[in-house]
């Protein structure tokens, strides 16, 4: 067997374990709501033991990790524009042949 043959094998059992323990793991919990997003699960503790009310979220209509999840894609957006405009501002200079 090939190395090449060898790495997608394992990179496509690495994908269908990782998938597979995700099934397992959310399978009855996303239905059921039993995993509350930051606010709800952290934040709202803190809160509720100094003795204040919650307040209303800024943006009423995100629910849960969807806030998190929404600057997770901003940071990789940003990531990747940084690393594309880095790669042509770190290269080394082309020198022009000599005559």
């Amino acid at each position: 067997m090939s190395s090449r043959r060898r790495d997608a094998l394992l990179v496509a059992g690495g994908t269908f374990a990782v998938s597979a323990a995700w099934a397992w793991l959310v399978r009855g919990h996303a239905a059921t709501g039993d995993w509350p997003g930051v606010d709800e699960a952290v934040v709202r503790r803190f809160v509720e033991a100094s003795g204040r009310s919650p307040a209303q979220p800024l943006i009423g209509w995100v629910r849960g990790d969807a806030l998190l999840f929404a600057f997770l894609v901003a940071g990789l957006a940003a990531g990747f524009v940084v690393g594309w405009f880095a790669r042509t501002a770190l290269r080394a200079p082309e020198t022009e042949p000599s005559s």
